[in-house]
């Protein structure tokens, strides 16, 4: 179960990565600005935002496995006709389309999965997930910089017959029915009205839309800057291939941490290192200097991501939430963050270079820190 699982999301996320090597060869062969990369990059986010409602609800009515397998058809589909397309629009519809089917995906494999841990091994099975994920970052920059050498067309058929495979296995694998709620969402609106739960509701998808709001930004600055200081696509792949690398094997040590020690201390530690990393990128003179950056920020961004998860799942449970629609939230919470990031990323750096964006970045950094705190003497209250 948990290699099926895995292997959903790990196909899901190697298309969203793919493209980011391939960023300064749509730049210049379209005639991009960095507002309009935003787009395209962003494209991705906002259609698992609007496909998180939607991947919940069919998840908890239907069952995972139809879910996942409307998922991961619809994402092979994009993801062939993806490699195909050489206008913009038709690029920003197909990613949009791909996002849409990764959130079905994702909801069914998180739901699929979690169903079956027990809650005191919970934060490091999302961590195992997440990694398997990560896997997928991983591997996407490797294939966008062969997509760059040997042509766009065949890695993406490439990456279109990996999913279609993940699909047979699904497929043939059992799985739970449908839920008997016959109102879900209800449960997630009750949920948030009760007092003693929704500020860990609350913050947990706060803290989950934090780590994709930061990198979002950076796959859309880092690779356009690292290309004007001269480092091709097969260097640049390079660079967030190592950096999802060091992520992979955060994720499960972050959900042993947080299990153990609380979700603060990963979060607290994770927020203070990203704002030191956000003061520094503007004024990277040398090109391995800010791929280093990219590298620890690949670590400090997504440190709250874990940590918020269990936070969220955890309140979830105790209010009797549907765990498809809870999935469903958090993938909501995600997708907000990613699209908010690529696009504002951009769009900030057309108005003001990349440091308004950092800098603005290390701003939302400090509210966040605030909000822990805040909650931290809440919690403390609650308890006396």
């Amino acid at each position: 179960m948990l290699a099926l699982t895995c292997a959903m999301v790990l196909v899901d996320t190697v298309f969203y990565a793919t493209l980011v090597p391939l960023l300064p060869y749509f730049t210049e062969t379209l005639g991009l600005s960095k507002s309009a990369v935003g787009v395209l990059s962003a494209a991705f986010g906002v259609g698992v935002l609007l496909g998180s409602a939607p991947g919940g609800y069919l998840a908890a009515r239907l069952g995972v496995k139809p879910t996942a397998l409307v998922g991961l058809v619809l994402m092979s589909v994009s993801s062939l006709l993806f490699g195909f397309a050489n206008e913009m629009w038709g690029l920003v519809v197909l990613r949009f389309a791909a996002g849409f089917g990764s959130a079905l995906s994702w909801v069914a494999a998180f739901t699929w999965l979690v169903a079956r841990v027990p809650e005191e091994r919970r934060g490091q099975t999302i961590g195992t997930l997440l990694s398997a994920a990560v896997a997928g970052v991983l591997l996407g920059p490797v294939l966008g910089s062969a997509a760059a050498i040997f042509g766009i067309p065949p890695v993406f058929a490439l990456l279109s017959t990996g999913g279609i495979l993940v699909a047979l296995w699904a497929w043939r694998t059992p799985a739970p029915g449908p839920s008997t709620v016959k109102r879900p969402f209800s449960e997630i609106l009750a949920g948030f009205s009760q007092p003693g739960i929704a500020p860990s509701l609350v913050t947990g998808l706060l803290f989950i839309s934090l780590p994709p709001l930061l990198f979002g930004a950076l796959a859309v600055l880092a690779p356009l800057e690292l290309a004007r200081l001269g480092w091709g696509a097969v260097a640049i792949g390079t660079v967030f291939l190592v950096a999802a690398l060091f992520e992979a094997v955060a994720h499960p040590m972050l959900g042993r941490w947080s299990d153990r020690a609380g979700y603060r201390p990963p979060i607290l530690t994770g927020l203070l290192a990203s704002i030191a990393i956000l003061i520094t990128l503007p004024w990277a003179p040398m090109a391995l200097l800010l791929a280093s950056l990219v590298v620890l920020a690949s670590v400090a961004f997504n440190a709250p991501l874990v940590p918020g998860t269990v936070l969220f799942t955890r309140g979830a449970e105790k209010a009797g939430i549907e765990a498809a629609i809870a999935f469903g939230a958090t993938n909501f919470a995600w997708a907000s963050g990613y699209a908010a990031g690529a696009f504002l990323g951009g769009g900030l750096a057309d108005l003001g270079g990349d440091a308004l964006s950092y800098l603005s970045l290390a701003v939302v950094c400090l509210f966040a820190l605030l909000l822990l705190r805040r909650e931290s003497l809440s919690t403390r209250r609650a308890e006396n």
